[in-house]
Order: structure tokens, then C-alpha cells, then sequence
């Protein structure tokens, strides 16, 4: 009777292990790639005086691709962003996202879109972070060939932190 209490006892642990490492599977197998970060900078308003702007993000890769993006500014602006595409090149630690604005301060600005690159510096904190931002009327592609400018013209990472992986 105990042989067979043990046997089973035995069977039965077998089973439920084969069921969690079944179940644990899916969910240890590689997450897509993604950027996330919280990060201030400081930039131009239209009058050319500085201003100071926080940007928090989670761009998703994947199909389909989701995430969004929340900014504000020192001057009460703020608007969010549906992502609705991702691009990460991992070797380099870029990240491209995009999608439209779906609500702000400035109600002109639901509709358009907005384009955004990222660099993770590989370190914790602000150091070598930086980030670029476009905002088109249209939809943009968000693929590293198609950035409009020149990817010199970021905005340095003054606080937070980001990353790309």
C-alpha cells in the first residue's frame, strides 16, 4: 500500500511539473523588443525661450506594435500619443515609434502625428540618453531610413532615464 502511495505520489509530481514547465513555456521565451523610459530635456518654445519638458513612454514592438507616450511642459502643455508603431535596432540601441496624438492642451494637436527616435546610452540614468521628436500632420514611417533630420539635432537627456532592449 505505501509502494503505491509513493508511486503515485511520484507520477503525480511528474505531471504537475511537466505542467508548469509546459505552462512556464511560452511566457520564458524572448518578450519583442521594447523602448521604455521617463526623461526631462529642455528645448525652444515658439519664442525662442527655453523650455523645460518631461516625456514617459513604453513602445511595444510587435504585431500589432502598441505603447504610449505622455508629455508635458513647464508651460502647462501636454499631450499623449497612441503608439501604434515600433522599430527597435537592438545592436545599436535605437528605437523608433510612432502614432497619433489622441489627446492635448492645444486641441489643434489631436490628429497629428508624432515621430520619435531614442538612444539607449547603456548606462543607468541620463548618461549618453538621447532623444529627437517630429510632429507631422500625416502619418510618418517609423523606420531608421526614413528619419527627416539630422539625427545631430537631439535633445540631450537632462534627467530619467531610458531604455531599448
Amino acid at each position: 500500500m505505501i509502494k503505491h502511495n509513493i508511486g503515485t505520489l511520484c507520477l503525480l509530481g511528474l505531471v504537475v511539473g511537466l505542467l508548469v514547465f509546459a505552462g512556464a513555456g511560452p511566457s520564458l521565451s524572448a518578450s519583442p523588443p521594447k523602448a521604455t523610459g521617463g526623461v526631462g530635456f529642455t528645448t525652444t518654445d515658439d519664442d525662442g525661450n527655453e523650455l523645460k519638458c518631461r516625456v514617459e513612454f513604453n513602445a511595444h514592438a510587435g504585431d500589432p506594435a502598441k505603447g504610449k507616450l505622455n508629455y508635458r511642459d513647464a508651460n502647462g502643455g501636454w499631450f499623449r500619443v497612441d503608439i501604434q508603431c515600433v522599430h527597435v535596432l537592438q545592436d545599436s540601441a535605437f528605437a523608433f515609434f510612432s502614432g497619433p496624438i489622441v489627446s492635448a492642451s492645444d486641441s489643434a494637436l489631436v490628429g497629428h502625428y508624432l515621430l520619435v527616435a531614442v538612444h539607449d546610452g547603456g548606462t543607468p540614468g541620463k548618461k549618453g540618453d538621447r532623444v529627437w521628436g517630429e510632429m507631422f500632420e500625416d502619418e510618418p514611417e517609423c523606420e531608421f531610413d526614413y528619419w527627416p533630420g539630422d539625427p545631430g539635432d537631439d535633445l540631450p537627456v537632462e534627467s530619467g532615464n531610458l531604455v531599448v532592449h
